[in-house]
């Protein structure tokens, strides 16, 4: 299982979004609950490949994938606080023909990391087929030479 610090080299993509702790993340302590992060990770692995050029398919699609989480790893570092703003930064890596997204965030109040998160997920076609081989239409998203994975 790859951990924050043993991921894959990530592509020169990066994804940077901007997140208020509201009152509705927060445990009876005050701070970020820790389930609240998943929603986060997955908005930014949206907005990284969007942010390519990758549309979402439409459900039903016979022409889209879906990317399910095969895997996760999130390793708290730092609580943060209600009324804390956070930076969700997100990377993308290759590992064979699984995606690995490399995420953090960061508190702009203390520039301090607060969570590290690796998330794997494989792409699957419309009948729920997984790709051994990432298609060429997302290689040319992620700047991948033709070949490759």
């Amino acid at each position: 299982m790859p951990t924050p610090s043993d991921s894959p080299k990530p592509l020169p993509l990066l994804h940077s979004m901007e997140l208020d702790v509201n009152i509705f993340d927060t445990d009876c302590y005050g701070v970020m609950w820790h389930g609240a992060y998943t929603k986060w990770l997955e908005m930014g692995r949206v907005k990284l490949l969007e942010a390519q050029g990758y549309a979402f398919p439409k459900p039903g699609d016979p022409e889209g994938y879906v990317f399910p989480v095969v895997e996760q790893t999130l390793k708290y570092k730092r609580s943060a606080p209600y009324g804390d703003k956070l930076v969700l930064s997100t990377r993308l890596a290759v590992e064979g023909y699984k995606l690995l997204f490399l995420q953090n965030f960061r508190s702009q109040n203390t520039d301090q990391v607060t969570v590290e998160a690796v998330t794997t997920v494989v792409v699957v076609d419309a009948q729920w087929r997984v790709q051994r081989r990432l298609p060429e239409a997302l290689k040319v998203i992620m700047g991948l030479s033709p070949g490759i994975a």
